[in-house]
């Protein structure tokens, strides 16, 4: 999935914008003790986690019910980060792709790595794509949400305080 949308490329900038606005400040996101249970019969997974930062936040844990991984861990994550970053009710789940990298195998298919793209929109219709790459797709999926998660956090931080520098300006 190297196909890099213009989104992706204006997104990469908006990163590095944020970086230099927060420096320091940039808190880092990290999803320790993940637990997952699948219910075949239900149709649901069950998830756990705890949410990790870089800087002095408290850990925070996560506990959510969907239609798969990524649906519990998505909307729960969601629903606990609404609270303090108002902008995360402007954005919504889109897509979700997945890639296997048969060209890279090691030894057999099953141990080929695999890529997870996933698409938010926000209330704009403008997509913002996150993706990452592991040997699982459970840890490939829980690293594009977290990333997605830690972007738009720390694209609430760096607006409000350029708001705040503005206004002291």
């Amino acid at each position: 999935m190297h196909n890099t949308f213009p989104e992706e490329e204006l997104q990469s900038e908006c990163l590095k914008i944020v970086h230099e606005i927060l420096g320091a400040q940039y808190v880092s996101i990290f999803i320790k003790d993940f637990k997952l249970i699948e219910n075949d019969e239900a149709k649901t997974s069950h998830v756990k986690c705890i949410i990790s930062f870089s800087n002095k936040w408290e850990n925070i844990f996560i506990e959510g019910v969907g239609y798969g991984l990524v649906d519990a861990l998505f909307n729960s994550m969601m629903k606990k980060f609404t609270k303090d970053f108002s902008s995360l009710s402007q954005v919504e789940f889109d897509d979700f792709a997945m890639q296997i990298k048969f060209k890279n195998l090691l030894a057999t298919k099953t141990d080929a790595p695999v890529e997870i793209k996933i698409a938010l929109k926000n209330k704009q219709n403008q997509r913002i794509y996150f993706s990452s790459e592991a040997r699982s797709m459970v840890v490939a999926s829980i690293s594009a949400i977290r990333k997605a998660f830690e972007y738009l956090i720390n694209a609430e931080r760096a607006f409000l305080h350029l708001q705040k520098d503005i206004e002291n300006a």
